[in-house]
């Protein structure tokens, strides 16, 4: 088992070199999240994004390994993975939240600042309470039969409005948006 505390941190993957930047890693979640892009599409991004020498690739099985490795090996804890899991983060509409928080705890500007995914991962789920953890909380905190009226109603405004789950178009609102478009278009 890997080890922060004795080991260096990874920068190739069964011998493949790989971009171990958390820039690249972030770059991995959106596309493999990318509802646009077909599966294969999502996994060549995924690919090109993380092996740095494109001349010598490794099999689609070890890729995909070293994907899954590289996303998530530096997770120790035993977190049981529900099916139903809501999307907490998004690297978009987080970004100034995630931003701020570093600046302020850590003193790092993402901007400018070279840092490995792993190292990003676990300051970002170590935070201290800011922010980007209060949205956090609101996204997965449910909505208990023992809170007031008044608490429940705030919760469920909150969790609306950070919301990053896409809504379903309705027929109706896609008729509204198609005869917008045909006005438009002229």
């Amino acid at each position: 088992m890997w080890n922060i505390l004795m080991d260096k941190l990874p920068t190739e993957y069964k011998g493949f070199p790989i971009d171990s930047d958390f820039r690249v890693g972030i770059q991995m979640f959106q596309a493999l999240n990318d509802k646009e892009l077909m599966e294969k599409e999502r996994v060549a991004v995924a690919l090109n994004l993380l092996f740095l020498d494109k001349e010598n690739i490794p099999d689609l099985e070890t890729a995909i390994e070293g994907i899954n490795y590289f996303l998530s090996g530096w997770m120790t804890d035993r977190i049981e993975k529900k099916k139903h899991d809501i999307k907490v983060t998004d690297y978009d509409i987080d970004q100034w939240r995630i931003y701020a928080a570093f600046r302020s705890q850590y003193g790092i500007n993402l901007n400018i600042e070279n840092l490995h995914f792993w190292e990003f991962m676990a300051l970002l789920t170590t935070l201290d309470e800011c922010a980007y953890t209060r949205v956090i909380d609101i996204r997965t905190r449910k909505v208990d039969n023992k809170m007031s009226p008044e608490a429940k109603k705030a919760l469920r405004e909150a969790k609306e409005r950070y919301n990053l789950e896409e809504e379903e178009i309705t027929p109706e609102d896609q008729d509204i948006i198609d005869n917008f478009m045909k006005y438009v278009k002229g």
